[in-house]
């Protein structure tokens, strides 16, 4: 143990802490978090539209709202790309010194995304864009056109390429030509990007990078064993108190963004989710907080028999129904607790495996969609949104897995609390 943790404090952390402090890596985490809002208005309408409820759904398209709701998913989780290449470009020109630019930046960034977009003609002889690029399937070139718009930029205006005019003009009319150079020259390199790729066999840059980028990073994502690789790396850091989903998820959180865009768009089309395993298999691992740890909450606050268990469990529960255990980690405390690290690690992947079996082998329960950012709702409630009422059960068992795995290493906890009362009160 002494030279696991020896090993992990000299190479392991260090390295993710690296990561999670990159310039670089927190300026696309921000740019990514800055897109959540549309994502989440978009799953609402989502979960609005696709109720698991057959009678509900019918009802919706009787009427004529189902096509309403789907609108709203339209224009916001089709339209992921777009937003993505903005919110990119924008982060990345505040990290590089030019933040009161930011938002031309941003619009140069959707210019020059689009001029990458192949056009086509529709029967009637009219100019169409080819709507798929503008969601899931172009969120990495989104990505890529943000960062390279923002790098483009801002050198241009650390080298003062702008056009200069006369002293006297007024400070508005001076902004808005100093972004002329920068941008032309933007749109012009994204110009010779399209023509180029038109000469290979991918027609476009879309098609070349979802086939040998995105789409085998997410196949890489989207698997079990990546997911439990995922768990056991989080567990691990939040285990020497190291924030481990921070950490870990700012690296794969563009493949489940791109992989819930795919989803929601499948499921509106009344297709099935191309992509199960997701960010929600994940978020059945926080039920509780990290460690899946609402179980030992429970334990804590109705079969204490000492005293500070009992507080600890009164303390913790409340927190624990809404998935925030950082009182938890820090103050009883979970972290370098040998004594709880085998529940810590063993309850989410016993989390993550539970849902697997039920929703990928045996079918039982209806795939997520994966959608973002439900960190805070309540176990069972989180569920029933994944995966309706059948979610609510498979949320219960993960529950009272959690409980009976942390039972035994909970029953040594309170005995020792137990002992500690019964010395001090001989003591006094």
């Amino acid at each position: 143990m002494k030279r696991i943790q020896s090993w992990l404090e000299n190479v392991f952390i260090p390295i993710s802490t690296s990561m999670a402090n990159n310039e670089f890596m927190q300026s696309l985490s921000s740019g990514m978090m800055s897109v959540l809002p549309i994502m989440m208005v978009g799953a609402v309408f989502s979960i609005l539209l696709n109720l698991p409820i057959d009678a509900y759904k019918a009802f919706l398209t009787q009427i004529g709202v189902a096509d309403i709701l789907n609108l709203a998913v339209t224009m916001t989780t089709e339209l992921i790309a777009v937003f993505m290449t903005f919110f990119i470009a924008k982060s990345f020109s505040t990290t590089w010194g030019h933040g009161d630019q930011s938002g031309t930046i941003g619009v140069v960034a959707m210019v020059a995304f689009f001029v990458l977009v192949p056009f086509g003609l529709n029967e009637a002889g009219t100019k169409i864009m080819e709507f798929t690029y503008l969601g899931s399937m172009g969120m990495f070139v989104g990505i890529i056109t943000g960062i390279i718009t923002a790098r483009i930029y801002c050198t241009v205006l650390d080298k003062d390429i702008t056009i200069k005019l006369p002293a006297g003009v007024p400070s508005n009319v001076m902004n808005s030509f100093i972004g002329i150079v920068p941008a032309l020259i933007v749109t012009v390199v994204f110009l010779i990007v399209h023509v180029a790729f038109t000469f290979t066999p991918f027609e476009n840059i879309f098609n070349c990078i979802y086939t040998l980028l995105q789409a085998p990073l997410q196949s890489l994502a989207g698997n079990i064993g990546s997911m439990i690789i995922i768990v056991i790396v989080c567990q691990v850091l939040w285990f020497f108190g190291i924030h481990g989903s921070m950490t870990v998820l700012s690296v794969i959180f563009p493949l489940w963004i791109s992989m819930y865009a795919e989803n929601a768009t499948a499921v509106a089309a009344g297709l099935p989710v191309p992509n199960p395993i997701n960010v929600t298999f994940f978020d059945f691992t926080t039920i509780g907080g990290c460690g899946c740890s609402l179980g030992l909450s429970i334990l804590l606050c109705f079969m204490s028999k000492s005293k500070i268990s009992k507080e600890y469990g009164k303390l913790f529960l409340p927190c624990g129904i809404f998935n925030i255990n950082e009182p938890m980690v820090y103050s009883m405390p979970l972290m370098l607790n040998p004594l709880f690290l085998v529940p810590f690690i063993v309850a989410p992947l016993a989390a993550v495996l539970i849902p697997y079996v039920c929703i990928c082998v045996l079918g039982i329960v209806p795939a997520p969609q994966g959608i973002m950012n439900l960190s805070y709702v309540p176990a069972m409630f989180r569920g029933f949104i994944n995966c309706g009422w059948q979610g609510i059960l498979m949320e219960i068992a993960i529950i009272a897995m959690s409980v009976l795995i942390y039972y035994p290493f909970f029953k040594i906890f309170d005995r020792k609390n137990l002992e500690e009362e019964a010395k001090a009160a001989r003591e006094n």
